[in-house]
């Protein structure tokens, strides 16, 4: 099943913060907001995440089914929105986009040099309280 399209065709914002010396993060800057590809941001999460397409497909799916995802890595946090968020799809059709994108590229990642910590928050969900 191909899917109606493709990762390189959907376009994201990328907004990075980095830690500074003493640890604390640096407010989100505009001049750091990039546009890239969704296929670009996958090869690059590979590439850095190693043999593990479990965290990659996570973050993809979040991503595409909810319009924007935060990832928190030891020394940055990167924050990856939809451009146009009729590119908003079904669980199933995010897994076809990044099953898709692996096959096309028969993607060989080497195994990580150290261990990775990747924290994912789904935007903000109340849930209902108990009276």
């Amino acid at each position: 099943m191909k899917p109606h399209k493709p990762a390189t065709k959907i376009s994201i914002r990328v907004g990075v913060r980095r830690f500074t010396a003493q640890r604390k993060l640096e407010d989100w800057g505009s001049n750091d907001l990039v546009k890239i590809t969704l296929a670009d941001k996958i090869s690059e999460y590979i590439l850095r995440i190693g043999d593990a397409n479990a965290f990659s497909l996570n973050i993809v799916i979040q991503l595409l089914t909810r319009g924007k995802v935060r990832v928190d890595f030891r020394d940055s946090s990167e924050r990856l929105q939809l451009t146009d968020f009729k590119d908003i799809v079904s669980r199933v059709e995010a897994v076809h986009i990044f099953d898709h994108w692996v096959a096309e590229n028969q993607f060989k990642s080497e195994p990580p040099d150290a261990t990775q910590r990747i924290m994912m928050e789904p935007p903000g969900i109340k849930l209902p309280t108990a009276i």
